[in-house]
């Protein structure tokens, strides 16, 4: 937001736009996303609905968190590969931008891996903690 409120303000006060807007703001953007979604995983600050939860059992809601948690390693998992496979393309050839000011694209590439690699190795984690509680729970049942 500060890069297109910087742009809006520099064309009309100054008379010149920020040649890179697009491609900053979007390198930005996407960096913010996967370097926030391992913190807000690690805290459980997704949104969710808990409106029927007291109705469950223990049982029935660790099944649901196995579930949840598998469907979520798997996707952010795949999400991860993707992009690194993207970051090492494009450390490779150094990109820049498609613009004349040579605005690097591959660091934040790198940024988004990393950021989905967090996220990545805190599902693992919690999913192992749910499996550990979730198996010593089949042990107890007759």
């Amino acid at each position: 937001m500060l890069v297109g409120a910087w742009d809006i303000v520099s064309g009309h006060v100054l008379g010149f736009y920020l040649a890179f807007k697009v491609e900053l703001s979007g390198t930005l953007l996407a960096t913010c996303i996967f370097l926030a979604c391992g913190p807000v995983q690690r805290n459980g600050e997704h949104i969710r609905v808990d409106l029927f939860e007291a109705r469950f059992s223990a049982r029935f809601l660790l099944l649901r968190d196995m579930l949840t948690l598998t469907c979520g390693l798997i996707l952010v998992g795949l999400i991860t590969y993707g992009l690194w496979q993207q970051a090492i393309r494009s450390t490779q050839i150094l990109e820049t931008a498609a613009d004349t000011s040579g605005f690097l694209i591959w660091p934040w590439k790198i940024a988004c891996a990393l950021g989905a690699t967090m996220c990545t190795l805190i599902l693992l984690g919690q999913f192992s903690k749910c499996f550990g509680q979730f198996s010593s729970i089949l042990k107890r049942v007759p």
